[in-house]
C-alpha cells in the first residue's frame, strides 16, 4: 500500500485518500507510520546555511535513489548538516568551532 501512494516520486493526496476511506483505525495508524519509515528511509535532507552556491544536481548524484530535499538554516555558518534516515551528519564552522573550544575546556580545567 505504501508505495501505491506514490505518483511520479511523490505522495498522491487522492490515493492516500482512497486507502484511509478503506482502513479501520488500527491499520490507518500503520499506513501513517509505514508512509513516515518510507518517507524517511527514501529522502536525505540537507541543510544549508544559504542555498547559494549549493549543489543540488551532485546531491543528487551522491544519493541515486533518494529524494534530496534542502532546507536552509542561517545559523549553520558555512557549513551543512545531511540527514540520511537515522543518522547526522553536520560539517560546518559552528561545528568545528564547538569542537575546538571543548577540547580547549577539557586540557585546561
Amino acid at each position: 500500500m505504501v508505495l501505491g501512494s506514490y505518483s511520479d516520486g511523490e505522495l498522491d493526496a487522492k490515493k492516500i485518500n482512497t486507502f484511509a476511506d478503506h482502513l479501520t483505525k488500527k491499520e490507518l495508524r500503520l499506513y501513517i507510520k509505514a508512509l513516515k519509515n518510507w518517507e524517511k528511509e527514501n529522502r536525505i535532507v540537507v541543510e544549508v546555511a544559504s542555498k547559494e552556491g549549493f549543489d543540488l544536481k551532485g546531491a543528487q548524484e551522491l544519493f541515486p535513489d533518494k529524494k534530496v530535499v534542502v532546507t536552509v538554516d542561517p545559523a549553520l555558518l558555512l557549513g551543512m548538516r545531511l540527514y540520511n534516515n537515522d543518522d547526522i551528519f553536520e560539517m560546518s564552522l559552528k561545528n568545528t568551532l564547538e569542537k575546538v573550544t571543548e577540547h580547549i575546556e577539557e586540557q585546561y580545567d
